[in-house]
């Protein structure tokens, strides 16, 4: 039997899934300021990474020609800050506002209905009715009733 830790299987999903390009952003945004400086960090922010190219925005073009002649040695950083990417593309733009990439807080569930309630969103009588008889052998903690087989 093959034992995969824990991060083994996540970075596997995510690689499958497309989403290791989408986590490379955000690790290089919430640590942009540390590998670029703070006055680097003013000026210049990433926007998207994209097969292994991270795009970033300058707010002039004076900061986007400092940026492309720092490019070796910020994209050297960002590798060893573990960001996979292979390269770097500046232009110049608006920035984009730093809890832009940093609100990943889902929104707020909707209000759960009270059981009762959820049953009266059936709209077809037997699927209510045997809604509302599941409800309650739950309440009660009974058995489900068994489910009626239609030929």
């Amino acid at each position: 039997m093959v034992e995969l830790n824990l991060g083994e299987i996540l970075r596997g999903f995510l690689q499958d899934r497309g989403f290791a390009e989408r986590l490379a952003i955000y690790r290089a945004y919430g640590r942009w300021e540390e590998i670029v400086g703070a006055e680097v960090a003013r000026h210049v922010r990433p926007v998207h990474v994209h097969r292994g190219v991270l795009h970033v925005v300058a707010d002039s073009g004076v900061w986007a020609q400092e940026f492309s002649f720092a490019r070796g040695a910020v994209l050297a950083s960002l590798q060893r800050s573990g960001v996979p990417v292979k390269e770097l593309r500046v232009r110049q733009g608006t920035l984009p506002a730093p809890q832009a990439l940093l609100d990943l807080t889902p929104p707020p569930p909707p209000p759960a209905l009270p059981p009762g309630d959820a049953a009266q969103l059936i709209r077809d009588p037997e699927i209510r009715q045997r809604f509302a008889a599941l409800l309650h052998s739950a309440r009660e903690g009974e058995d489900p009733p068994a489910p009626a087989h239609r030929r």
